[in-house]
């Protein structure tokens, strides 16, 4: 049966359409350099997130609260301020922050990743951000943690669980005999665990920190993330 033209244009104008109404208002589904799903990262039980589920650009960022320059990138750690670090990394310093903000003003989703790979007091850190996430404090926590930072090192005692009651006391309205709870009876360990696993399925390799931006890896300094998310 033969298609009248009017008919045939009718029909190619529609599937246009449709196909730009999808590629509007689908979520960005990060993948990765083989070109693999990151879908694992849009569990927010795990992966906790900040803005739109539909923004136009999706960041992710990988990190370990101990890892020396997470801390640096994050940029709440007064050690950070100092000349040594600002000379040396100064485009690093506080780029997470900034993409936090952008999250916080609703210009972009931020998905935190926790890999807790450095030793016990990552994954101390980790359970505590958690724990706290679980009364809807976790970036709260999070940024806590990182603020908490006494120096580039790792594994000295600065996130034993007892420290990191300490500075849940400094989150507003945060219940801190359930925090304690929490920590202590190592109920969010699995998640800490199922974090890590999750991450190392999608073939990434496991170092922080690292961005990534719309599924292509980005350079941790703020003048590279801005500009991928200008692009």
């Amino acid at each position: 049966m033969e298609i009248k033209k009017k008919t045939l244009y009718k029909i190619l104008a529609v599937t246009v359409v449709v196909v730009v109404l999808i590629l509007i208002i689908r979520p960005i589904i990060p993948t990765n350099e083989d070109g693999e799903g990151l879908l694992v990262f849009e569990d927010t039980s795990l992966f906790p997130s900040i803005g739109p589920i539909d923004a136009q650009n999706v960041v992710i960022e990988l990190s370990d609260y101990q890892c020396p320059y997470c801390v640096m990138v994050d940029g709440g750690a007064n050690w950070t301020k100092e000349t040594q670090y600002i000379n040396q990394y100064g485009s690093l310093i506080g780029t997470a922050k900034k993409v936090q903000e952008l999250a916080e003003n609703g210009e972009i989703r931020f998905i935190y990743v926790p890999l807790a790979f450095l030793g016990d007091e990552s994954i101390n850190a980790a359970e505590a951000a958690y724990c706290a996430g679980d009364q809807g404090k976790y970036f709260e926590m999070h940024d806590a943690i990182f603020a908490a930072s006494t120096g580039p090192t790792e594994n000295d005692g600065k996130y034993s669980k007892g420290n990191l009651k300490i500075i849940a006391q400094s989150i507003s309205e945060i219940d801190e005999d359930l925090f304690a709870s929490c920590l202590d009876s190592n109920k969010n360990l699995k998640r800490v665990k199922q974090a890590l696993s999750l991450a190392e399925t999608t073939g990434l390799k496991i170092s922080t920190p690292q961005f990534w931006i719309n599924g292509a890896q980005v350079p941790s300094s703020w003048p590279a993330i801005e500009a991928a998310i200008k692009a």
